[in-house]
């Protein structure tokens, strides 16, 4: 009996040793083009949490994956292919339902506070905007299969879609809709690359508000959950101590003074498909224009 308790205590031993032995590996999607530079502040979030958390879990990697849609890297998460292993995007409930995640707003819901990318010269029109009624006046270009369409849909604007990241810049020079509505993280890169190009320019005085948390996610395995804990505690590490805030302003700093955030007339709506599980009373994990310093 002590000889089989023995070797049983072993084999547990080796297995332990064997799984932390193996790198863990993360594969996430890659940028849809060399002008996209919307993910380099959430991947370093990632990176800097599993160097916090390698002296317990042991070596990791971080691979970009092909090209894929959100719609395409949501089927390969759900469905745990492996050819992903983890995708940033806001919640729905399907994801909730299917997927992992790290209730952990990654941007600190700054994604949420929409800024309009217009055509040159058509300043003039937004300037007196003040209500959601106001708004709805406009057409708004956003991606198939965005949450953020049917979120805008479910208060009563007008939406088109396109299926080409970089093709909706060109719908919006065509006439193909008034604005394209783009994340206060997003918007002064996305400008900067095409502003030689393309007649656009960035809206001056609105800021359209929902919350819309962004999370890390993760397939629904075994490996899943290994993969989401050791971010999740790395993540943590990283609030408790100081150092996502310091990540978060070196990356977002210069934009929302840039934005003028402050200054900005903010319309706010309802995002009907947040479930009881979003953290809003943990306070540090949002953005707030009114109180940031």
């Amino acid at each position: 009996m002590g000889t089989r308790w023995s070797a049983f205590l072993l084999l547990l031993l080796l297995v332990s040793f064997t799984a932390r032995a193996q790198v863990m590996t993360y594969i996430y999607h890659a940028p849809e083009s060399s002008l996209d530079v919307r993910y380099l502040y959430h991947w370093e979030i990632l990176r800097t949490a599993l160097e916090r958390t390698s002296p317990k879990w042991g070596a990791y990697r971080m691979v970009p994956s092909g090209f894929m849609t959100e719609r395409r890297q949501a089927f390969e998460l759900k469905n745990a292919t492996g050819k992903l292993t983890v995708m940033y995007l806001s919640t729905t409930p399907d994801f909730e339902q299917h997927l992992i995640p790290i209730r952990i707003p990654v941007d600190k819901n700054l994604g949420g506070y929409s800024i309009f990318l217009i055509r040159r010269g058509e300043q003039k029109r937004f300037a007196a905007v003040r209500s959601v009624d106001e708004l709805r006046r406009f057409t708004y270009g956003l991606g198939l299969g965005w949450i953020d369409v049917d979120i805008l849909k479910a208060d009563g604007f007008r939406i088109v879609t396109g299926s080409s990241y970089d093709g909706l810049f060109e719908m919006l020079v065509n006439k193909r809709f008034d604005v394209f509505l783009r994340a206060a993280t997003e918007v002064l890169d996305e400008y900067e690359e095409r502003k030689e190009s393309l007649p656009l320019v960035i809206e001056d005085s609105i800021i359209l508000y929902y919350p819309l948390p962004m999370y890390f996610w993760f397939p629904k395995t075994n490996q899943g959950r290994r993969l989401a804990a050791r971010a999740e505690e790395g993540m943590r590490m990283m609030i408790a101590d100081g150092t996502y805030d310091r990540i978060f302003d070196s990356y977002q700093r210069q934009k929302i003074e840039r934005l003028r955030l402050k200054e900005r007339r903010i319309i706010r709506i309802a995002n009907p498909f947040l479930g009881d599980e979003t953290p809003f009373a943990d306070k540090r994990l949002w953005f707030d224009p009114q109180t940031w310093k």
